[in-house]
């Protein structure tokens, strides 16, 4: 197959013009998007009574931050992250002849960060988005379609914790 001069000519064009970008100091925008390299999440505190919300909440936010590329730890760090569970609700979204069919649920979370002397509050966190799940089936079915509900709004919460985040590191 022949290549012609004028496309070898632009291909070394781009290689050189990519070489120049990154050689001045120019980033994509997103590779650091926090000015931290690591974080301790402390233990999440459950204030409802629906057991289990703190392990999958403290699970969602370090993965997030993972994906990141920031280091969960235990200890060292200056940015410390603190979040507490303050309401847990289901609320019946679907009902026929006065049997319930689908249950919404609302998870709603305070979440204080430190970065040094810095303290950063986001009160009454929930998903932006709805969730909801199915409640027609056996009881086996629907705590399955619970949890899988909860495992959801978990990750939407530390998805959008990390987000207003970002906003306040913008800033």
């Amino acid at each position: 197959m022949k290549f012609s001069n004028n496309r070898i000519l632009l291909a070394g064009l781009i290689v050189v013009f990519c070489g120049v970008l990154l050689s001045c100091g120019y980033r994509i925008i997103g590779s650091t998007v926090l000015p931290f390299s690591s974080i301790i999440i402390k233990p999440v505190e459950n204030r409802t009574y629906e057991p289990g919300l703190q392990d999958r909440l403290h699970s969602a936010l370090s993965r997030e931050f993972i994906n990141l590329g920031i280091s969960v730890n235990r200890i060292e760090s200056p940015v410390v992250l603190e979040a507490s569970v303050i309401a847990f609700t289901l609320g019946a979204v679907g009902s026929i002849n006065e049997v319930i069919k689908e249950q919404e649920l609302v998870m709603k979370v305070d979440i204080r960060l430190t970065d040094h002397e810095r303290v950063t509050e986001f009160r009454a966190m929930a998903s932006p988005i709805k969730i909801t799940f199915l409640a027609a089936g056996t009881v086996s079915e629907t705590v399955a379609e619970k949890e899988r509900a909860i495992e959801k709004a978990s990750e939407e919460i530390a998805k959008e914790t990390i987000s207003k985040i970002i906003v306040q590191y913008a800033k």
